[in-house]
C-alpha cells in the first residue's frame, strides 16, 4: 500500500541562523528570500497563513535590501501593525518640522526660494573670523560660545539696528511717538535692560537652535519688518488707541474694541493649539507647559493685581514671543512678528515700567529726589515721610483723585 507523503510546512530561518558570516544583500542566503528546505527531495511550501499567499523567490529579485524589507512587512503586517507603523508617535523616521517646511518651498521658484533661505551673513563665516581675530586655533575646543554665541550677538544687532531704524522712521510718517524720547535717552536709561531681555528671550525661545537663522529673510525679517510698523498702522484706527489696562478696559474702552479683541483671542487659541500639538508630537509638552507656567508666575501674576499695572505691547510681545518656541515656520514667524513689535514699543514710547507712575512714585520717592517735595507730609525717615500713592481706581473710573 502506498502513502502520499504530505509536504512538510517550514517557517523562515533567518541567515544567522545558519551562518555567521555577513549578510550579502545581493545573495540568496538572508532572510528576506523565501524559505527553503533542507531535504532536497522533499516538496516545501511556504507556511504564509496571515496573508494566504504564496512568495515566490523571484519577487524579491532586484531588490535592495531595504525594499525586501519593506515589501516583506507590506506582505505580512497585520492591520493594527501597519496602523503603528503610520503613527508618527511610534515611528522614528518621522519628518522634522525643516523637512516639513522644505516641502512647501517646492512650489516656490527655485530663485525666490533661495533668496528667502539663505542668511544674509554666514554663522560659520562670523565664528571662523573672530577666532582669526583672537588668533585661536579654528581646530580647538577652546570654550569661547561658538555658533551660539554668534547666534545671539546677531540677535543683538538686529534688535538694536531696529530700533535705530524704527525710531526716525516713525517720526517721518508722522506716526503716535513720544516726542520726548530720543536715541540719547534710549542709550542712557534702557539699552542694558533691552540687552538682557534679549538674552532671556533668546534662551527661552530655544533660538540657539541650529535650523534658526535670524538673518533668512523668511520668515524672520519680513515678519520682524511687519512688526514693526503694524503697531503703528494700527494706532491710526480711534478705536484701537487704548492700553490694556483693567483701568481703561472697564472705563474707556468701546464695544468694537471688545469684537476686536475676541477676534484676536481665536487666532491666540489656534496659535496655542498648534503649539500644544507641536510639544506634544516632540514630546516636551510637560516641560513647555511648566515652564509657561514658571513664567507667568514671576512676569505677570506679581503685578496683575496692581491697579496701575498696564500691559504695554513691548512687554507682552516679548512675553508671548518667548512661548512660541516650536520649530515650524509659523511658530517662528509669530516669534519674528513679536519680535518686531518688541522693536516698535520701544523705538516709539521708550521701555516705559508696566506698573507706569506707580513705579515712578516708588523709584522718585525711595532716591529722595527733590521734586517729589509736593508729596512730602513730614517726619519720618527714608520714604516714609511721604504721602501714600493713589493708584487710578478702575471700579470707579477715577483717575485723578490725590492725596
Amino acid at each position: 500500500m502506498s502513502s502520499t507523503r504530505a509536504p512538510k510546512r517550514y517557517t523562515k530561518i533567518p541567515a544567522t541562523a545558519i551562518s555567521s558570516s555577513p549578510i550579502d544583500e545581493n545573495s540568496a542566503d538572508h532572510d528576506f528570500e523565501a524559505p527553503f528546505c533542507i531535504d532536497d527531495d522533499e516538496e516545501c511550501i511556504i507556511d504564509d497563513t496571515d496573508t494566504k499567499e504564496n512568495t515566490s523567490i523571484s519577487s524579491f529579485d532586484g531588490l535592495s535590501l531595504d525594499d525586501k524589507r519593506g515589501a516583506y512587512l507590506s506582505e505580512r503586517a497585520s492591520s493594527k501593525e501597519l496602523k503603528y507603523l503610520q503613527d508618527e508617535r511610534f515611528n522614528d523616521d518621522v519628518p522634522s518640522a525643516e523637512q516639513l517646511q522644505s516641502r512647501h518651498y517646492q512650489y516656490i521658484p527655485p530663485l525666490i526660494s533661495r533668496v528667502c533661505t539663505t542668511n544674509l551673513v554666514n554663522d560659520e563665516t562670523i565664528l571662523r573670523i573672530y577666532r582669526r581675530l583672537c588668533r585661536v586655533d579654528q581646530d580647538s575646543d577652546v570654550d569661547d560660545g561658538g555658533n551660539t554665541l554668534v547666534k545671539l550677538v546677531k540677535l543683538w544687532v538686529i534688535i538694536i539696528g531696529g530700533i535705530l531704524i524704527t525710531h526716525p522712521f516713525a517720526r517721518w510718517m508722522k506716526w503716535e511717538i513720544d516726542e520726548n524720547y530720543t536715541i540719547a535717552d534710549f542709550f542712557l536709561y534702557d539699552f542694558t535692560t533691552v540687552l538682557l531681555d534679549i538674552l532671556f528671550f533668546f534662551v527661552v525661545g530655544r533660538m540657539y537652535h541650529s535650523q534658526v537663522d535670524i538673518d533668512k529673510l523668511f520668515p524672520w525679517v519680513m515678519f520682524i519688518a511687519l512688526g514693526c510698523i503694524y503697531p503703528s498702522i494700527a494706532n491710526d484706527f480711534a478705536f484701537l488707541r487704548h492700553s490694556l489696562s483693567m483701568y481703561d478696559m472697564m472705563c474707556n474702552w468701546p464695544m468694537i474694541l471688545f469684537v476686536y479683541v475676541v477676534m484676536l483671542l481665536v487666532l491666540a487659541v489656534a496659535l496655542v493649539g498648534g503649539l500644544l500639538r507641536s510639544h506634544y508630537r516632540r514630546k516636551v509638552l510637560i516641560s513647555r507647559c511648566i515652564e509657561s507656567m514658571g513664567l507667568a508666575c514671576i512676569f505677570i501674576l506679581p503685578f496683575a493685581s496692581n491697579n496701575n499695572f498696564h500691559l504695554h505691547h513691548w512687554f507682552g510681545m516679548w512675553f508671548l514671543g518667548m512661548q512660541a518656541n516650536a520649530p515650524e515656520w509659523w511658530s517662528r514667524a509669530f516669534q519674528a512678528y513679536c519680535l518686531g513689535s518688541y522693536i516698535n514699543g520701544l523705538a516709539v514710547y521708550g521701555r516705559d515700567p508696566i506698573l507706569g507712575c506707580n513705579m515712578a512714585f516708588y523709584r522718585s520717592t525711595n532716591a529722595n529726589c527733590d521734586y517729589m517735595s509736593c508729596y512730602d507730609a513730614g517726619g519720618g525717615n527714608g520714604t516714609h515721610h511721604y504721602k501714600s500713592f493713589v493708584a487710578p481706581d478702575w471700579r470707579t473710573c477715577n483717575a485723578t483723585e490725590v492725596p
